[in-house]
């Protein structure tokens, strides 16, 4: 007996979270360069701690692998990209040069993006 799906909804909510850490990725470094108050603040500062993306890595990765995880059983080529997604993110809290964690974090979120994308349109063929 196969496990229940998911809903949909969680793909799409999936899609949302990641499009949002994708976002923050791209917006922030210009939104403090174009704003200095913004940068000085303590929204600036909180907003560049390496702990605020390691919190913010948590919902992504339990959404992500809560809901493409199971489905990866099923559907083969989910897992790899998965992984490598979630693994960029990941590793992206490691890289010491700011445009290398940027280039990981934007690309990883990019590919969760796809894979909650591609699940959703597997789903409507089954």
């Amino acid at each position: 007996m196969k496990p229940a799906a998911p809903s949909p909804l969680f793909d799409r909510f999936g899609i949302a979270l990641s499009g949002l850490c994708l976002v923050h990725c791209l917006a922030l470094p210009v939104a403090l360069a174009l704003l200095p108050v913004l940068a000085s603040s303590a929204l600036g500062t909180l907003a560049q701690a390496e702990w605020f993306h390691a919190a913010l890595l948590v919902p992504v990765v339990l959404v992500s692998g809560g809901v493409l995880g199971p489905r990866a059983l099923v559907v083969r080529w989910l897992g790899p990209l998965l992984l490598f997604a979630l693994g960029a993110m990941t590793g992206a809290l490691f890289v010491a040069v700011q445009w290398q964690e940027q280039a990981m974090t934007a690309g990883g979120a990019s590919l969760l993006i796809l894979a909650h994308w591609l699940n959703l349109r597997e789903r409507g063929r089954a």
